[in-house]
């Protein structure tokens, strides 16, 4: 909501008040008697019973001792509290009794009339035509006798003839005021009905809609712990909710009546401390920068005194602190009103809406302070649409700031994301580049030849090199999972297929461990489904890997079995069964953690992160897929998972074969682009070990002067040089024309690469370290289909 609109509705706000608070004249008492011949109870407000009452000082007379004497009355202004005043020679004192009277008369047409009693101080009886109509507590002459109680009461009145006779009782031991505050009001029944449960029902509905905000707010606070504001607001609220029902009409006294009166004004009092004191701490908390700590200081301990006296004190001495401490409210709210004035001025974040929905506040409670010392009478809608309003626009507020905070977390979450995948790009890039050299040199002296004694040597150099390579994955892969960048393509793809090749690469690791590794399959799975085929590897390379890891007796089994099959869809059950160590069964859940392994003992016997689990549950919950897990101590486990795929609509794919002759490549071309040496002598091996001719450029802004003058059947880029990298060389080579096919050479695993890589008009990549027979393919099949296309 814009403020102009909100300052729109302020004004519409203070035109209704306005509007509210005035009223058509009516009569009053004069010397005990008020005449209503010429007045209508159907077209006007419940009429006030003000003016001159008979007025019988330290006396308590009932309505048959009126009949029986003579008794020369006194009048005195009716409501009007008993503030040492005197009263024909006799100074009216706060604490004593007294009797007050009027005799209403009526016109012949009279409709069916209620009468409503407000509190007085502190306890009262009332009787009309000698009857008894209310009472709130005890009436007595003495602190013993008298036994206080406040409560709004509407009585309906049975009409007999013209004239009302009312006498009041009304006596005080207890609180600093006595008498008469608010007056008694008469009035057509079903107005005065109507009025009472509009009011009894703007009470509950503000008290619960403070209670539930508050409440609300604090929950809210609750999860961050952060945002003071928002504590002190949900304080507020709670502490105010219990003013609207514990004060004005005393609506809680009439839900529990049971409550001692003591109980209920220490409640009455404290929270009303506690509110000012938990609003101006949150408005401290709003604009610190604004308010002085000393005014803080001095609210404080003011508030804090005041809740001890209340406390501790009895109700006479600790309700003599309302006018002072209404005194102290004002001056608050005073100061309160610069620091928002202040804020809005500096520009502070929400201080507009601050200051015009605590303008309302101030305003409300201010004229509720007048009104407490006379100088005001206003509606209770009133009040009731002022605190709606303020506490809906300054829910707004916290809102508004609340959803701020949590903008600003997540562009510094999504900040930090960045920078870790920078971090890792360029970590994973540093890392695998000397990697690259490790395991490449070692593929190439492997296949050079060796002497029988540097066989075994060279074998474990390269298992090292690549357990290294697969835990460096491992951690790279969580990385990726955890930020939630994980995407999948579902391609055509050779199910079966698949699962053989990832048992044949892990057949080595059985083999050095002398136990067996076997695949079964149900002969009624289709050839090609839609399945991401990379995912699907890493899932099962994870398990069989894991599962070969645990076992040293026995082996491990990969199964493949039918569970549903459609024309369109088939659910194959992947199972992963070994006879290793097995877990135990309070641990079955644990090893899906990150970084978590049955027991330390474990990860120093058989090493590894702890990743590969977590990593393929990830991957599967992304997919709405279960895994579950079967094992027995001692005896072996079972993973296994269902997934439904896609069937594919060719079942028949045509696949160019690419020979395998190195001398395949003879006197072809090649331009390798790489800025580091190692990688640089690295992929020369190789390729002069093909027979390739090779070209060699530092950097992008070289390959682009040697492509100018030089024919090259392909291109061998990395992505991260100085001068000029591989991303912007291949774009200004395809920029000048050139066809020649571009390999990505790139030690990144992000997500993003490979976009980025055909993006620029690269044709491929391949990831360092790799496989050299995986960089011959490559280069074999990007050769040739530049051929075809030419012809």
């Amino acid at each position: 909501m814009r403020v102009n609109h909100l300052i729109f509705t302020l004004f519409i706000f203070c035109l209704c008040t306005a509007s509210l608070a005035v009223a058509k004249d009516q009569p009053e008492v004069k010397q005990g008697i008020l005449d209503l011949r010429d007045w209508e109870f159907q077209n006007n407000a419940p009429l006030k019973l003000k003016g001159e009452w008979e007025f019988y000082w330290n006396k308590l007379i009932f309505p048959s001792a009126f009949d029986s004497s003579q008794i020369d009355p006194v009048y005195r202004l009716f409501p009007k509290l008993w503030k040492r005043d005197t009263v024909a020679g006799r100074i009216i004192e706060p604490s004593g009794f007294a009797t007050q009277r009027v005799r209403v008369i009526l016109n012949s047409v009279t409709p069916e009339l209620a009468i409503s009693i407000p509190h007085f101080y502190s306890a009262y009886i009332l009787f009309i035509n000698g009857e008894f109509i209310a009472a709130n507590g005890q009436v007595g002459k003495s602190e013993t006798t008298s036994n206080p109680h406040w409560e709004l009461i509407t009585r309906d009145l049975k009409i007999t003839n013209d004239t009302l006779d009312i006498v009041l009782q009304i006596s005080n031991f207890d609180h600093s005021r006595g008498g008469a505050f608010e007056p008694i009001e008469l009035g057509e029944k079903v107005i005065m009905q109507t009025q009472n449960r509009r009011e009894e029902a703007n009470d509950l509905i503000m008290a619960a809609s403070l209670f539930f905000v508050g409440l609300f707010f604090m929950v809210l606070f609750s999860f961050g712990r952060h945002e003071k504001p928002i504590f002190f607001y949900s304080l507020f609220c709670l502490f105010y909710s219990y003013q609207t029902i514990g004060t004005g009409n005393y609506t809680f006294h009439s839900l529990m009546p049971t409550v001692p009166w003591l109980v209920t004004l220490k409640l009455e009092y404290i929270t009303m401390f506690l509110s000012a004191w938990s609003f101006s701490f949150y408005s401290y908390h709003l604009y610190q920068k604004e308010t002085s700590r000393i005014f803080m200081f001095f609210t404080s301990v003011f508030c804090g005194a005041s809740v001890l006296v209340a406390l501790f004190f009895p109700v006479r001495i600790f309700s003599e602190l309302a006018t002072p401490f209404f005194v102290f409210v004002l001056f608050c709210f005073a100061y309160m009103f610069g620091t928002y004035v202040l804020a809005v001025f500096r520009q502070r974040e929400g201080a507009k809406l601050s200051l015009i929905s605590s303008s309302i506040l101030f305003f409300v409670i201010g004229t509720r302070i007048l009104e407490y010392f006379g100088y005001l009478e206003m509606s209770l809608m009133f009040y009731f649409l002022g605190f709606q309003q303020f506490f809906f626009i300054q829910s707004i507020i916290l809102f508004y700031k609340y959803n701020r905070k949590i903008e600003l977390a997540k562009e510094k979450a999504e900040s930090a994301a960045k920078s870790q995948s920078d971090f890792l790009s360029m970590i994973s890039h540093e890392i695998r580049t000397p990697l690259n050299a490790v395991i490449g040199l070692t593929n190439y002296l492997i296949g050079d030849d060796p002497k029988e004694e540097h066989v075994d040597d060279l074998k474990t150099l390269k298992f090292s090199a690549e357990h290294l390579h697969i835990l460096i994955n491992d951690v790279l892969d969580y990385s990726k999972l955890d930020a939630g960048k994980i995407e999948f393509e579902y391609i055509d793809t050779n199910i079966v297929e698949v699962c053989k090749n990832i048992v044949k690469a892990q057949e080595p690791k059985a083999r050095e461990k002398n136990i067996y590794l076997n695949m079964i399959q149900d002969d009624e799975i289709p050839k090609y489904i839609l399945c991401d085929g990379l995912r699907m590897s890493q899932i099962l390379t994870n398990l069989i890997g894991n599962a070969i890891k645990f076992t040293n007796e026995g082996g491990v089994t990969l199964s493949l079995t039918k569970i549903m099959l459609t024309k369109k869809r088939v659910s194959i059950k992947f199972t992963v069964e070994d006879s290793g160590i097995g877990i135990p069964k309070d641990k079955q859940v644990e090893i899906f953690d990150s970084f978590s392994q049955a027991s330390t003992s474990t990860t120093r016997q058989y090493g590894g992160t702890g990743l590969g689990l977590s990593i393929t549950k990830r991957i599967l919950d992304l997919q709405n897929i279960k895994i579950n897990v079967f094992s027995t101590e001692g005896q072996g486990s079972r993973f296994y998972f269902t997934q439904t795929f896609q069937i594919s609509e060719i079942q028949e794919k045509v696949t160019e074969k690419i020979s395998e002759e190195k001398n395949q490549l003879k006197g072809k071309k090649i331009l390798l682009v790489e800025d580091n040496p190692v990688n640089v002598m690295v992929a020369k091996k190789f390729l002069s070990r093909w027979d390739i001719d090779v070209d060699v450029a530092e950097n992008g802004r070289e390959s682009l002067e040697k492509t100018a003058t030089v024919k090259y059947d392909l291109i061998l880029m990395d992505l991260q040089m100085p001068v000029m990298d591989g991303y912007t060389a291949s774009r200004e080579l395809r920029k000048g024309g050139l066809e020649t096919p571009i390999l990505a050479l790139t030690a990144s695993v992000m997500l993003d690469v490979g976009d980025k890589v055909y993006e620029c008009g690269m044709n491929d990549f391949i990831t360092k370290p790799f496989e050299p027979e995986d960089l011959y393919n490559k280069i074999v099949g990007h050769i040739e289909r530049s051929r075809v296309k030419r012809l």
